[in-house]
């Protein structure tokens, strides 16, 4: 008695099967609809938690060759004495940086353009390189009346290595090409392109006149980077009296961090709207198929098939 029972339940759920197999041959489409929006949905949803994290991971790593050193400070006007005093005990190593607007000018080529000319004075970045063809450019400009020109300036001139630009009353020998620079975005790179020059050259250009818009940058390398924020606590009071504004690694990740979380949250709040669509959509359709089988339904009920049965085809 038994194995009769157990030889009719197998045929009942072979039969079971073969129904399913035979309405979704029927309806291969709608299975392919409904199957493909929810891993669509769920796989948007994957991949934007998944670029997020990385993104995250890229920022700690490289926070440190965004800014190119332990520590920034910036100011709009030259540096009272009482605050050139307390910058020079800062760091273990230094260096500075003048940055403004000017119009270059192509001697070979007899054209202009705008650019953001920038003065660099010792070995900064200390972390990351600044990107230069050919290599030994980065260094070399830095000893002697040569400049580092963007790419994109380069080709808009047709100009080469070794070709002489003017900046102010000055001019200068290309001693290589600009790829990248640490804290130089593409948007900035094309609105006005990065020149590098040595800061010791700058008065001769007589560019840092009265009125010039120049912005100072000092640069701070630490050997122990871990005293770095506490340093500068300390000094916010002053460096706020001095118009003074400062960048750590730490202040860097957060505010880069911050806008991407931004974006990131867009982007996972869309994918979330578009699963919900798709699963309401999904839903929808679900309660037509329902919708058109009730009398196929009702005529197994009626030959004795059970609820769950019914369910499960």
């Amino acid at each position: 008695m038994p194995d009769n029972s157990v030889t009719q339940r197998s045929v009942n759920i072979s039969w079971l099967f073969k129904m399913a197999w035979r309405d979704a041959r029927r309806n291969r489409s709608r299975l392919f609809l409904f199957v493909a929006s929810i891993i669509l949905g769920i796989a948007a949803l994957v991949a934007v938690y998944s670029f997020r994290d990385n993104l995250e991971q890229d920022i700690e790593n490289q926070a440190k060759e965004l800014t190119g050193a332990d520590l920034i400070i910036q100011s709009r006007k030259p540096l009272t004495k009482e605050a050139q005093s307390t910058l020079d005990t800062l760091g273990n190593e230094k260096s500075a940086e003048r940055s403004f607007a000017s119009m270059v000018y192509f001697i070979n080529n007899q054209g202009s353009r705008l650019v953001q000319v920038r003065a660099l004075e010792g070995n900064f970045p200390y972390y990351g390189n600044i990107e230069t063809s050919p290599t030994s450019a980065a260094k070399t400009f830095r000893l002697n009346r040569e400049a580092l020109v963007d790419r994109t300036v380069m080709l808009q001139f047709g100009a080469k290595t070794g070709d002489s630009i003017k900046v102010g009353a000055v001019n200068f020998k290309i001693a290589g090409i600009l790829d990248k620079a640490p804290g130089q975005s593409g948007i900035s790179a094309t609105v006005a392109p990065v020149v590098y020059i040595p800061l010791k050259y700058l008065e001769q250009t007589g560019l840092t006149k009265i009125g010039s818009r120049i912005q100072y940058s000092y640069f701070y390398k630490y050997n122990n980077p871990a005293t770095v924020d506490g340093q500068v606590k300390k000094l916010e009071k002053f460096l706020e009296k001095e118009g003074l504004d400062t960048e750590t690694v730490a202040s860097k990740k957060e505010s880069t961090g911050r806008s991407f979380r931004d974006v990131s949250r867009f982007l996972a709040l869309s994918g979330f709207i578009a699963l919900l669509l798709g699963c309401i959509g999904v839903g929808s359709a679900i309660h037509v198929y329902i919708g058109e089988k009730l009398s196929a339904i009702a005529t197994l009920r009626c030959l004795g098939l059970k609820a769950w049965e019914a369910f499960l085809i």
